[in-house]
């Protein structure tokens, strides 16, 4: 049987039709209608890879997995780095389970042929123990690689440009320390807020407004957007000014270290086993420089700061999931948030935190129930504080905006030109048949540049003009202008169902894994589009499901509970409960 292994970076057109295949697997996603499409000029089945998730089971596997090397990789300053660094390739292992279903349904004595090489592609071929022919020669690999990086550079705007350079070529930020000096210290009692991007400083931003007598210390470990307006109880400082010189001695100790526990990983799982073949696991030692770095940085500001509590609204990245660690070890307080709506990496996660906040009943319920986390654990504490809108006029005159909030579908696997040329018509005609503007507001991963190429290659110059791409925040002013929103499983559909603007979920552009969806119709957040064809349906729908009752997600505790929250009350009262 003759496999086509297709690569998410690669078009059908260029491979689909070169011979005769038995079966095309898409390594990427695509819409339905994007695969029906293929099936007939190839005449043969075509699949994705995504077909074999498992929403929840993959990701208990993988902390079951993940569970193998815990500490058994410790530091001086009590860090597990297989902790730390394993969730840097825990979505890799999460598509090796994928490959694995594949190759059970695909079953020995195929002949692999690949667009191009891939980790998917060998570990598929080490499953199958069949041979793998790459299509692509060295030749237009090295072509398509010159092109795919004129185009994502060509779609970035400045800053996000100088940020990717910073990181590649000074991951120690050996450089950075020097141009960027410490600020002096206050001396003052602080709460620390770590940040890796935009949306975990807004978050915790959100929550410091909510107690204005209690001084924050927001501290980027990266170069982030413009943040707005800023509370007074707030100070910002870079990461840059507090990395030290490295310790070549440590690293290469903890190196040494690493390679029993390798052993011990493929040992262990097939997985892991397979992950060592494709070269998964030599990511992490790698990781390792850049990791004791941050970890030293932080341990800088925890020494020269007078730090009392620490808040990290994501614990997964490393550059901010430190920070929470060297806390807990230190005996502080430590409070843990998601900046989105839900985080199914909680069902992965080793958990630091006393206590997770959660912003809604919505995400308490996943936490506990879907994620598997102890109720005592998780308290509601939304750091929203208004709700509703008082333009209640449900028409186009009175509300002129049809507000489309885009999330980045590369990054999830999908081919976004397939998403958007299924999408773009569908949009611009409910705009045109609804009287309003069509506006997309960009995720903060994205650039206007790069949507605005993408239209580009899509729409007539005239269709193009027709839509509004922006980068801006959503202020109040703004959002009174929406009649309603669309958005895949994006957080702004809470916002959307706090503020009564109704939102529609494309259902079927949704992540394979974490069942955010469903969580969402258990709640009532939205109204969910089974398929692409509903779009045109929107109109009528909007008439009988008119507007959501505005308001919060259940009841938000209370900002002197809060309070008392960072002072280590929590800890106190969970510790006598578990004494009894």
């Amino acid at each position: 049987m003759k496999v086509l292994l297709l690569q998410p970076e690669d078009a059908f057109a260029a491979f689909g039709s070169i011979r005769a295949w038995d079966v095309i697997v898409d390594l990427g996603r695509a819409p339905a209608a994007t695969y029906e499409g293929w099936k007939r000029k190839a005449n043969c089945p075509v699949i994705s890879l995504y077909d074999f998730a498992r929403e929840f089971e993959d990701l208990h596997h993988v902390r079951r997995l993940l569970q193998f090397g815990m500490s058994q990789w410790m530091d001086g300053s009590g860090i597990d780095w297989w902790d730390v660094l394993s969730l840097m390739i825990s979505e890799e292992l999460l598509q090796l389970i994928l490959v694995g279903r594949l190759a059970t349904e695909l079953g020995t004595g195929c002949d692999l042929y690949s667009s191009r090489p891939s980790l998917e592609s060998r570990a598929l071929q080490s499953l199958l123990r069949g041979t793998l022919n790459n299509l692509g020669s060295p030749l237009g690999s090295l072509r398509h690689r010159a092109r795919h990086y004129y185009c994502a550079f060509s779609q970035l705007e400045v800053a996000q440009l100088a940020q990717i350079f910073e990181d590649k070529f000074d991951p120690e930020h050996t450089i950075r320390r020097w141009l960027t000096p410490r600020r002096p210290t206050s001396g003052q009692p602080v709460v620390l807020l770590p940040s890796a991007y935009v949306n975990v400083s807004r978050m915790g931003i959100a929550y410091a407004r909510l107690l204005p007598d209690q001084q924050f210390l927001l501290v980027r470990a990266r170069r982030i957007g413009e943040l707005g307006p800023l509370p007074r109880n707030l100070r910002v400082t870079s990461l840059d000014g507090y990395f030290i010189a490295r310790d070549g001695r440590e690293i290469e100790s903890l190196v040494q270290g690493w390679k029993p526990l390798k052993e011990k990983l493929v040992s262990a799982a097939e997985e892991f086993s397979i992950a060592n073949a494709v070269g998964v696991l030599d990511r992490v030692p790698a990781l390792l420089p850049w990791g004791v770095a941050a970890r030293n940085a932080w341990n800088q500001v925890l020494e020269s700061e007078n730090v009392i509590a620490c808040l990290c609204a994501d614990d997964t990245n490393p550059y901010t999931r430190i920070p929470l660690i060297l806390a807990k070890k230190r005996g502080l307080p430590g409070l843990a948030c998601h900046h989105g709506a839900l985080d199914f990496r909680m069902a992965m996660k080793t958990r630091y935190a006393d206590v997770y906040l959660a912003k809604s009943e919505m995400e308490r319920d996943y936490l506990v129930r879907a994620c598997q986390i102890p109720p005592e654990e998780v308290v509601v504490a939304s750091p929203f504080l208004e709700s509703g809108l008082p333009n209640s006029d449900l028409s186009p005159a009175g509300r002129p905006w049809l507000v489309f909030f885009t999330e980045p579908f590369s990054g999830a696997g999908w081919r976004d030109q397939e998403v958007y040329r299924d999408l773009l018509p569908r949009l611009l005609s409910l705009a045109k048949n609804s009287g309003l503007k069509l506006v997309f507001k960009l995720h903060p991963f994205e650039s206007v540049k790069g949507v605005r190429n993408l239209l580009r290659r899509l729409l007539t110059s005239e269709e193009e003009c027709q839509i509004a791409v922006t980068k801006e925040p959503m202020s109040r002013e703004r959002w009174q202008k929406v009649l309603f929103a669309m958005t895949v499983e994006s957080s702004v559909a809470l916002e959307c169902h706090a503020l009564g603007i109704p939102v529609f979920l494309c259902s079927w552009l949704r992540n394979p894994h974490g069942a955010y969806m469903r969580q969402y119709g258990r709640f009532g957040i939205g109204h969910l589009l089974e398929h692409p064809d509903q779009i045109a349906d929107i109109p009528q729908l909007l008439k009988l499901v008119g507007r959501p009752s505005s308001g919060t997600l259940g009841q938000s505790l209370s900002a002197e509970k809060l309070c008392q929250l960072f002072l280590g009350v929590h800890r106190t009262r969970t510790a006598s409960k578990a004494s009894l």
